[in-house]
């Protein structure tokens, strides 16, 4: 998989993703209000000291994810999809890896989250990286679980980030174009 920061040039398809991981929940908002931070990602991630990356596999939005800044040294986690064919593969975990050594590098020393707690799957995915259950939400009609996890220079010091997938899966280290294809990175 190739990372990239995210361009106003992949909206639809990064909407198109978005869309695909949250079918079946009915979230008792509209689209527009759910979306709105996703139509807005250089105004809400971008100048505002977060970040915003996708993932291509060849031509293809197959991964998204960001943090969002909130205050000193803390930022939320938010927007992580990977394309439904695809997980399992350790994509998720260098989506994730990647951002936090991004966060790490802005000066975010914590990090949380919210996730649908009708996805056990996505909750053992947190709690294997590292993530402790803070506290319960709802996020319009879902309840959601709260994460959080303090970051450290020992884990987010270098790209490597121990960026190797789990169970052998592709994972490929930014930048790397022997081992991806698609978009040229932008850091």
């Amino acid at each position: 998989m190739h990372l990239i920061r995210y361009q106003a040039e992949y909206q639809e398809p990064m909407l198109a993703l978005h869309r695909s991981a949250i079918e079946g929940f009915s979230l008792g908002m509209s689209q527009q209000e759910d979306e709105a931070d996703l139509v807005a990602v250089e105004e809400v991630y971008l100048r505002r000291r977060g970040e915003f990356l996708l993932g291509f596999i060849g031509e293809r939005l197959v991964a998204m994810g960001g943090f969002k800044w909130l205050s000193d040294g803390l930022a939320e986690l938010r927007r992580m999809r990977i394309a439904r064919d695809l997980q399992g593969r350790g994509y998720g975990t260098l989506m994730l890896r990647e951002l936090e050594r991004r966060a790490y590098q802005s000066g975010v020393h914590s990090l949380f989250l919210h996730t649908a707690r009708r996805r056990p799957l996505t909750l053992a995915f947190y709690r294997k990286h590292g993530y402790q259950e803070t506290g319960q939400s709802f996020y319009g009609a879902v309840e959601t679980v709260q994460f959080s996890k303090p970051l450290d220079k020992r884990a987010c010091e270098s790209e490597a980030n121990q960026c190797a997938a789990p169970n052998g899966g592709p994972a490929a280290l930014l930048g790397n174009s022997e081992a991806t294809e698609g978009p040229p990175p932008v850091n």
